[in-house]
């Protein structure tokens, strides 16, 4: 590269190391990696700069360069650059590309050349009349749709039925067309089009006449432990409310559920155990059959009721109670026990420290007795 003053980078046979040279009254800077060169400067030139390329017949060479023109031909040469307002650069570019201009048969595309403003590096379309028209590159062109252009059937939508209640027809319009470059299509003779065509008649049935009953889902069963009755909700959906009623579906069925039948029944509470301080109430818990009565175990046991519960009289008087034994090993000893009258509940007549009232001594007399032998002194 040279410019008019005989300045020049890689002349007269002999390559210059990669760095910046004075050419045209600006600085171009020169990058050499391998085969491959760059020579680039941010300018303004003041002189025409040549560029000169030394060929080989068996090689061949790739050049690219791009340049801008300044819009402001005339510039005051007593201003500084430091005073000079920056300028607006105006440049042609490549921004997109167009549609295929046929659908099908082969086309081209072409890129869209538009004029952008470069402002603090940062690029804004603008109108093409602020770019230089003689600089104006020629788009880019690419081939698209190659597919070639055939024959093939189209079909419209099915019309409407034939008769509004029963069975009737329904027509569609079927044809074989040519599809031009453009995307337009030629109806043309059925002959051309391959496979069988598409069929333009089929059955149909008009609906506004037929039953067509819609019944919901079943409720739960009105009782939850024997026979009940569960419902539904039935209507018509028959665009005129003709529904056959001698067709319609139960709305009500009979039913039956046991799974809540077992219940917990209990009795009522006895008297206290004690006629005086604290003694303790029973009564009886069951699960029982809500209908039949009969007994079951199905019933939750968290639900269980009490069996027993504490109870409280008036203090007792040491001297008048005559149902407190007074010698318990005594008469755990001469008291004849034919075995616990109560089995069921000796044993909480026990941990209530109740063995020594007479009444529940005499229904728990085998189970009081060991009571009162765990507390019977050993001999020394």
């Amino acid at each position: 590269m040279k410019d008019s003053t005989k300045r020049s980078i890689n002349s007269d046979w002999k390559i210059e190391l990669p760095g910046e040279f004075q050419l045209a009254g600006t600085t171009v800077r020169y990058v050499r990696r391998g085969l491959w060169e760059k020579m680039s400067a941010k300018g303004p030139t003041k002189t025409p700069l040549y560029l000169m390329v030394l060929l080989f017949h068996d090689q061949t060479y790739g050049i690219h360069y791009e340049y801008t023109v300044s819009l402001n031909v005339t510039e005051r040469d007593d201003v500084s650059e430091e005073q000079r307002a920056p300028e607006h650069l105006y440049l042609w570019t490549h921004s997109s590309w167009q549609d295929c201009n046929v659908q099908c048969g082969g086309g081209e595309r072409r890129t869209v050349v538009s004029c952008m403003r470069l402002v603090n590096k940062s690029m804004t379309l603008v109108n093409d009349s602020l770019c230089q028209p003689e600089n104006r590159p020629l788009p880019q062109v690419r081939r698209c749709n190659s597919h070639p252009c055939q024959y093939r059937w189209v079909t419209g939508e099915w019309g409407q039925c034939s008769v509004t209640c029963g069975k009737g027809l329904q027509l569609r319009e079927v044809g074989c067309v040519y599809q031009l470059q453009n995307g337009s299509l030629i109806h043309t003779r059925d002959l051309y089009c391959q496979g069988g065509k598409p069929p333009a008649l089929q059955g149909c049935e008009g609906r506004h006449c037929l039953t067509a009953w819609e019944a919901s889902e079943w409720s739960k069963c009105s009782s939850d432990c024997g026979s009940g009755v569960r419902r539904r909700t039935v209507r018509c959906t028959n665009p005129q409310g003709n529904c056959d009623p001698l067709s319609q579906p139960a709305d009500q069925e009979p039913c039956e559920d046991h799974s809540k039948c077992y219940e917990w029944k209990t009795g009522d509470w006895s008297k206290c155990s004690s006629s005086c301080g604290k003694g303790l109430q029973s009564r009886v818990v069951q699960c029982m059959h809500r209908v039949t009565g009969r007994h079951g175990n199905d019933c939750p046991a968290v639900f269980r009721p009490p069996t027993y519960r504490p109870c409280h009289q008036e203090a007792c008087n040491d001297k008048v109670n005559v149902n407190t034994i007074t010698s318990p090993r005594l008469a755990a000893l001469t008291y004849k026990c034919t075995g616990d009258q109560w089995t069921v509940y000796c044993r909480v007549i026990r941990e209530k420290n109740l063995c020594q009232d007479m009444r529940w001594y005499q229904r728990c007399c085998d189970t009081c007795r060991d009571f009162y032998a765990n507390k019977t002194p050993r001999k020394s």
